[in-house]
Protein backbone atom coordinates (compact mmCIF):
# COMPACT_ATOMS: atom_id res chain seq x y z
CA UNK A 1 0.00 0.00 0.00
CA UNK A 2 1.27 3.26 -1.07
CA UNK A 3 2.19 5.69 2.09
CA UNK A 4 -0.58 8.20 3.07
CA UNK A 5 -0.90 11.44 0.44
CA UNK A 6 -1.21 14.89 1.58
CA UNK A 7 -4.22 15.04 -0.16
CA UNK A 8 -5.68 12.42 2.14
CA UNK A 9 -4.59 13.59 5.33
CA UNK A 10 -6.33 17.04 4.20
CA UNK A 11 -9.55 14.63 3.80
CA UNK A 12 -9.44 13.28 7.07
CA UNK A 13 -8.58 16.12 9.00
CA UNK A 14 -11.55 18.25 7.40
CA UNK A 15 -14.20 15.40 8.36
CA UNK A 16 -12.51 15.39 12.15
CA UNK A 17 -12.66 19.32 12.34
CA UNK A 18 -16.69 19.10 10.56
CA UNK A 19 -17.14 16.61 13.23
CA UNK A 20 -15.50 18.91 15.93
CA UNK A 21 -17.43 21.93 15.18
CA UNK A 22 -20.76 19.97 15.18
CA UNK A 23 -20.00 18.76 18.76
CA UNK A 24 -19.16 22.44 19.87
CA UNK A 25 -22.47 23.58 17.92
CA UNK A 26 -24.27 20.60 19.69
CA UNK A 27 -22.95 21.43 23.32
CA UNK A 28 -23.15 25.44 22.88
CA UNK A 29 -27.15 24.52 22.06
CA UNK A 30 -27.35 22.51 25.37
CA UNK A 31 -25.40 25.29 27.53
CA UNK A 32 -28.53 27.59 26.03
CA UNK A 33 -30.94 25.74 25.55
CA UNK A 34 -31.30 27.25 21.69
CA UNK A 35 -31.78 25.24 19.14
CA UNK A 36 -30.86 28.31 16.80
CA UNK A 37 -27.99 30.00 17.98
CA UNK A 38 -27.63 32.53 14.90
CA UNK A 39 -29.48 32.75 11.64
CA UNK A 40 -27.02 30.99 9.60
CA UNK A 41 -27.82 27.91 11.43
CA UNK A 42 -30.63 27.70 9.98
CA UNK A 43 -31.86 30.77 7.42
CA UNK A 44 -35.50 30.07 7.26
CA UNK A 45 -36.47 29.66 10.66
CA UNK A 46 -34.10 32.60 11.76
CA UNK A 47 -36.11 34.87 9.35
CA UNK A 48 -39.82 33.63 11.02
CA UNK A 49 -38.15 33.54 14.74
CA UNK A 50 -37.05 37.18 13.48
CA UNK A 51 -40.13 38.30 12.10
CA UNK A 52 -42.22 36.97 14.80
CA UNK A 53 -40.32 39.07 17.20
CA UNK A 54 -40.40 42.48 14.88
CA UNK A 55 -44.33 41.39 15.20
CA UNK A 56 -44.08 40.80 19.36
CA UNK A 57 -42.30 43.84 19.82
CA UNK A 58 -45.08 46.05 17.47
CA UNK A 59 -48.03 44.44 19.80
CA UNK A 60 -46.25 45.25 23.23
CA UNK A 61 -46.07 49.18 21.44
CA UNK A 62 -49.83 48.54 20.66
CA UNK A 63 -50.35 47.18 24.82
CA UNK A 64 -48.38 50.33 25.97
CA UNK A 65 -50.65 52.93 23.84
CA UNK A 66 -53.60 50.70 25.39
CA UNK A 67 -52.51 51.83 28.87
CA UNK A 68 -51.63 55.02 28.37
CA UNK A 69 -55.10 55.69 26.47
CA UNK A 70 -56.89 53.67 29.28
CA UNK A 71 -55.04 55.93 31.97
CA UNK A 72 -56.99 59.37 30.39
CA UNK A 73 -60.17 57.83 29.34
CA UNK A 74 -60.18 56.81 33.17
CA UNK A 75 -59.58 60.30 34.15
CA UNK A 76 -61.90 61.86 31.80
CA UNK A 77 -64.40 59.51 32.65
CA UNK A 78 -64.37 60.72 36.28
CA UNK A 79 -64.10 63.63 35.68
CA UNK A 80 -67.46 63.72 33.46
CA UNK A 81 -69.05 61.16 36.50
CA UNK A 82 -68.53 63.39 38.74
CA UNK A 83 -69.40 66.76 36.43
CA UNK A 84 -73.25 64.61 36.53
CA UNK A 85 -73.25 64.40 39.98
CA UNK A 86 -72.66 68.32 40.33
CA UNK A 87 -75.51 68.60 37.57
CA UNK A 88 -77.46 66.41 39.71
CA UNK A 89 -77.48 68.44 42.63
CA UNK A 90 -77.84 71.60 41.10
CA UNK A 91 -81.68 69.93 39.42
CA UNK A 92 -82.48 69.19 42.80
CA UNK A 93 -81.81 72.61 44.29
CA UNK A 94 -83.86 73.86 41.48
CA UNK A 95 -86.81 72.00 42.18
CA UNK A 96 -86.41 73.32 45.69
CA UNK A 97 -85.55 76.83 45.02
CA UNK A 98 -89.46 76.46 42.92
CA UNK A 99 -90.98 75.43 45.59
CA UNK A 100 -93.24 78.46 46.75
CA UNK A 101 -92.93 78.80 50.59
CA UNK A 102 -89.70 79.38 49.63
CA UNK A 103 -88.85 83.24 50.11
CA UNK A 104 -85.53 85.21 48.51
CA UNK A 105 -83.41 85.02 51.60
CA UNK A 106 -84.10 80.98 51.08
CA UNK A 107 -83.17 81.19 47.07
CA UNK A 108 -79.97 83.17 47.84
CA UNK A 109 -78.76 80.16 50.15
CA UNK A 110 -79.72 78.04 47.34
CA UNK A 111 -77.71 80.44 45.13
CA UNK A 112 -74.50 80.43 47.30
CA UNK A 113 -74.47 76.72 46.97
CA UNK A 114 -74.71 76.60 43.19
CA UNK A 115 -72.03 79.12 43.17
CA UNK A 116 -69.77 76.62 44.98
CA UNK A 117 -70.73 73.46 42.78
CA UNK A 118 -70.35 75.92 39.53
CA UNK A 119 -66.19 76.44 41.26
CA UNK A 120 -66.17 72.73 41.41
CA UNK A 121 -67.52 71.81 37.35
CA UNK A 122 -64.77 74.40 36.65
CA UNK A 123 -62.23 72.67 38.34
CA UNK A 124 -63.62 69.14 36.84
CA UNK A 125 -63.29 70.92 33.16
CA UNK A 126 -59.58 71.65 33.56
CA UNK A 127 -58.65 68.00 34.97
CA UNK A 128 -55.04 67.31 33.88
CA UNK A 129 -53.72 63.78 33.82
CA UNK A 130 -51.01 61.97 35.60
CA UNK A 131 -48.53 63.29 33.47
CA UNK A 132 -50.02 67.11 34.37
CA UNK A 133 -51.51 67.31 30.98
CA UNK A 134 -55.16 69.04 30.70
CA UNK A 135 -57.71 66.43 29.15
CA UNK A 136 -60.21 68.19 28.31
CA UNK A 137 -57.59 70.93 26.11
CA UNK A 138 -57.34 69.21 22.59
CA UNK A 139 -53.64 69.61 21.42
CA UNK A 140 -53.24 72.45 23.51
CA UNK A 141 -52.05 69.78 26.55
CA UNK A 142 -50.11 72.34 28.17
CA UNK A 143 -52.52 75.10 28.09
CA UNK A 144 -55.06 75.79 30.47
CA UNK A 145 -58.41 74.98 28.75
CA UNK A 146 -61.20 76.97 30.58
CA UNK A 147 -59.88 80.12 32.07
CA UNK A 148 -62.61 82.91 34.35
CA UNK A 149 -62.07 86.65 33.16
CA UNK A 150 -62.59 89.49 34.99
CA UNK A 151 -66.12 89.72 34.30
CA UNK A 152 -66.71 86.21 35.25
CA UNK A 153 -66.96 84.76 31.78
CA UNK A 154 -65.57 81.38 30.94
CA UNK A 155 -63.06 81.91 27.97
CA UNK A 156 -61.82 78.80 26.57
CA UNK A 157 -58.57 78.52 25.35
CA UNK A 158 -58.03 74.60 23.84
CA UNK A 159 -58.41 73.88 20.51
CA UNK A 160 -60.93 71.20 19.09
CA UNK A 161 -58.03 68.28 18.82
CA UNK A 162 -58.55 64.81 20.11
CA UNK A 163 -55.86 62.44 20.99
CA UNK A 164 -55.58 59.32 19.61
CA UNK A 165 -53.00 56.37 20.15
CA UNK A 166 -52.41 53.27 18.00
CA UNK A 167 -53.55 49.69 19.43
CA UNK A 168 -53.79 47.68 16.73
CA UNK A 169 -52.55 47.34 12.97
CA UNK A 170 -55.67 49.05 11.39
CA UNK A 171 -57.39 50.93 14.77
CA UNK A 172 -56.99 54.02 16.70
CA UNK A 173 -58.39 55.09 19.66
CA UNK A 174 -59.37 58.33 21.17
CA UNK A 175 -58.03 59.08 24.43
CA UNK A 176 -60.51 62.18 26.10
CA UNK A 177 -63.53 64.38 24.64
CA UNK A 178 -63.79 67.43 22.68
CA UNK A 179 -63.62 69.61 25.74
CA UNK A 180 -65.27 72.55 24.19
CA UNK A 181 -67.91 70.11 22.91
CA UNK A 182 -68.38 68.56 26.61
CA UNK A 183 -68.67 71.98 28.47
CA UNK A 184 -69.46 74.72 25.73
CA UNK A 185 -71.90 73.43 22.82
CA UNK A 186 -75.17 71.70 24.59
CA UNK A 187 -77.66 71.20 22.71
CA UNK A 188 -81.18 72.41 24.29
CA UNK A 189 -84.61 73.54 22.45
CA UNK A 190 -83.45 77.10 22.16
CA UNK A 191 -79.99 75.86 20.28
CA UNK A 192 -76.58 75.38 21.91
CA UNK A 193 -75.59 76.34 25.21
CA UNK A 194 -72.67 75.94 27.30
CA UNK A 195 -72.73 74.92 31.00
CA UNK A 196 -71.15 77.84 32.91
CA UNK A 197 -73.14 80.39 31.38
CA UNK A 198 -76.40 78.62 32.03
CA UNK A 199 -75.40 77.99 35.77
CA UNK A 200 -74.53 82.12 36.01
CA UNK A 201 -77.93 82.48 34.41
CA UNK A 202 -79.28 80.31 36.97
CA UNK A 203 -77.45 82.12 39.89
CA UNK A 204 -78.19 85.45 38.94
CA UNK A 205 -82.00 84.59 38.98
CA UNK A 206 -81.25 83.26 42.14
CA UNK A 207 -79.80 86.31 43.80
CA UNK A 208 -82.53 88.25 42.88
CA UNK A 209 -85.37 86.02 44.72
CA UNK A 210 -86.98 84.46 41.33
CA UNK A 211 -87.18 81.19 39.87
CA UNK A 212 -88.07 80.40 36.51
CA UNK A 213 -89.07 76.49 35.93
CA UNK A 214 -87.53 76.54 32.44
CA UNK A 215 -84.03 76.50 34.18
CA UNK A 216 -84.93 72.98 35.72
CA UNK A 217 -85.33 71.54 31.92
CA UNK A 218 -81.79 73.28 30.72
CA UNK A 219 -80.13 71.51 34.11
CA UNK A 220 -82.20 68.46 32.81
CA UNK A 221 -80.70 68.66 29.34
CA UNK A 222 -77.06 68.98 30.70
CA UNK A 223 -77.52 66.33 32.67
CA UNK A 224 -78.52 64.42 29.73
CA UNK A 225 -75.71 65.57 27.40
CA UNK A 226 -72.78 64.64 30.17
CA UNK A 227 -74.35 61.31 30.25
CA UNK A 228 -73.93 61.27 26.85
CA UNK A 229 -70.37 61.92 27.09
CA UNK A 230 -69.48 59.25 30.09
CA UNK A 231 -71.27 56.69 27.03
CA UNK A 232 -68.92 57.45 25.03
CA UNK A 233 -66.47 57.39 27.23
CA UNK A 234 -66.93 53.78 28.07
CA UNK A 235 -67.40 52.61 24.62
CA UNK A 236 -64.27 53.77 24.01
CA UNK A 237 -62.80 52.45 27.27
CA UNK A 238 -64.55 48.68 25.90
CA UNK A 239 -62.34 48.78 23.01
CA UNK A 240 -59.31 49.15 24.24
CA UNK A 241 -60.28 46.31 27.07
CA UNK A 242 -61.31 44.23 23.99
CA UNK A 243 -58.28 44.95 21.53
CA UNK A 244 -56.02 44.38 25.02
CA UNK A 245 -57.34 41.13 25.26
CA UNK A 246 -57.11 40.31 21.45
CA UNK A 247 -53.86 41.49 21.79
CA UNK A 248 -52.39 39.43 24.48
CA UNK A 249 -53.57 36.38 22.82
CA UNK A 250 -51.45 37.22 19.43
CA UNK A 251 -48.63 37.43 22.06
CA UNK A 252 -48.77 34.39 23.96
CA UNK A 253 -49.20 32.42 20.46
CA UNK A 254 -46.03 34.61 19.46
CA UNK A 255 -44.01 33.07 22.53
CA UNK A 256 -45.30 29.91 21.70
CA UNK A 257 -44.13 29.97 18.22
CA UNK A 258 -40.55 31.44 19.24
CA UNK A 259 -40.07 29.17 21.90
CA UNK A 260 -40.90 26.13 19.26
CA UNK A 261 -38.43 27.36 16.77
CA UNK A 262 -35.86 28.67 19.44
CA UNK A 263 -35.62 26.13 22.06
CA UNK A 264 -33.80 23.13 22.02
CA UNK A 265 -35.23 19.49 22.41
CA UNK A 266 -32.84 18.36 25.17
CA UNK A 267 -32.84 14.50 24.88
CA UNK A 268 -32.58 14.95 20.98
CA UNK A 269 -29.32 17.04 21.11
CA UNK A 270 -28.16 14.30 23.48
CA UNK A 271 -28.37 11.79 21.66
CA UNK A 272 -26.93 13.63 18.59
CA UNK A 273 -23.65 14.38 20.61
CA UNK A 274 -23.71 10.61 21.77
CA UNK A 275 -23.38 9.74 18.12
CA UNK A 276 -21.15 12.57 17.32
CA UNK A 277 -18.71 11.43 19.50
CA UNK A 278 -18.47 7.89 18.68
CA UNK A 279 -18.44 8.94 15.02
CA UNK A 280 -15.33 11.49 15.93
CA UNK A 281 -13.93 8.52 18.33
CA UNK A 282 -14.33 6.20 15.52
CA UNK A 283 -12.57 8.73 12.21
CA UNK A 284 -9.40 9.08 14.60
CA UNK A 285 -9.09 5.19 15.38
CA UNK A 286 -9.28 4.67 11.55
CA UNK A 287 -7.13 7.85 10.89
CA UNK A 288 -4.42 6.38 12.92
CA UNK A 289 -4.88 2.72 12.14
CA UNK A 290 -4.38 4.28 7.81
CA UNK A 291 -1.53 6.21 8.64
CA UNK A 292 0.67 3.48 10.95
CA UNK A 293 -0.43 0.61 8.08
CA UNK A 294 1.26 3.21 5.40
CA UNK A 295 4.21 3.94 7.31
CA UNK A 296 4.79 0.07 8.36
CA UNK A 297 4.38 -0.91 4.35
CA UNK A 298 6.89 1.84 3.40
CA UNK A 299 9.16 0.46 5.68
CA UNK A 300 8.96 -3.22 4.47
Amino acid sequence: MAISTKVYNDQAMSTLNRITGDIQGIQSRIATGRNILKTSDNPAVGAKISFTKDQKILLERYNVNIDRSMNRLLQAENAIGSSVQVLQRIHELSIQARNDTYNAGDRAAIAMEIKNLREQMLSLANTRDSNGQYIFAGYKVETKPFVQDQDGVIQHFGDRGVHTLQISDNQRISTSLDGADVFLRIPQEEGVVDVFSTIDAFIEQLDEGEMDDSHIDRIGGMMEHFSLQQTKLGSQMNRANLQREINDKRLLLMNEDISNLEDADLAKLVTDLQAKLVSRNAAQQAFVKIAQDNLFNYLR
